[in-house]
């Protein structure tokens, strides 16, 4: 049996990704997420979606490798969580007399597309799960979900992030520099809560060109400096 072993980080859906993308190299294959204080709810729903993936708390990891057997090849992904996380698993399966098979997520740009592989030292690749929408309403909380409807915040599958799409309002080429400044507080407030519930790198910000509305550079500027993409 082949078991992938991380710590989920806290781009979650990045680490369901990782496990679907290793569960559907096989029928051999199983995934354990180590989950945190802060990852732990979410990890649980993972191995609801999923029976082949195991959620298991950081505390609870010796107790786990303690009852494995000698049938099982480990298996561990670099990228996901914290550097500490990452040691402490490191360090209980090498406790353990464990010694995983290394992988990290390899990116992979293109013409038309960016792939992305999880890829082995030993040059095996396999290639990035698609992650559907009805995957990702199935696993997010209520309050998560709430969230991205309130502000129309979609999930790409091409790219595997969260879309911010800015919503301009018909008159935004009358507003004055007090509401401009208010127009962008609120938007990057909704950015940056996206940004603490589901990863700093698993969402986007996009606006339109802002010469539409007659704003000023500095308007531009500070949306660009927020992380926003989008043309002056």
């Amino acid at each position: 049996m082949q078991i992938a072993v991380f710590p989920s980080g806290l781009s979650s859906l990045n680490t369901l990704q990782c496990c679907l993308s290793f569960i559907n190299e096989g029928d051999n294959w199983t995934c354990w997420i180590i989950s945190t204080p802060e990852t732990r709810s979410v990890c649980e729903r993972f191995e609801e979606y999923n029976p082949k993936i195991k959620a298991i708390f950081h505390d609870d990891l010796a107790e786990e490798l303690e009852k494995a057997n000698d049938d099982i090849e480990f298996n561990f992904l670099i990228g996901p969580s914290t550097r500490e996380e990452q040691l402490r698993t490191l360090s209980l399966l090498f406790n353990h007399s464990y010694i995983p098979k290394f992988w990290f997520i390899e990116e992979s740009p293109g013409r038309k597309n960016e792939k992305r592989f999880l890829s082995s030292y030993a040059d095996t690749k396999i290639p990035m799960s698609i992650l559907e929408k009805t995957v990702v309403r199935s696993v997010l909380l209520a309050d998560d979900l709430s969230f991205i409807q309130a502000n129309r915040i979609i999930w790409d599958v091409h790219s595997s992030r969260f879309i911010y799409n800015i919503q301009f309002p018909n008159n935004a080429s009358r507003f004055d520099n007090t509401k401009i400044r208010d127009f962008q507080d609120e938007a990057l407030g909704i950015f940056q809560e996206a940004q603490k519930r589901f990863g700093k790198h698993a969402v986007e910000g996009r606006h339109p060109p802002l010469g539409r509305f007659g704003w000023h550079q500095n308007a531009h500027d500070r949306f660009q400096q927020a992380g926003f993409r989008g043309g002056r």
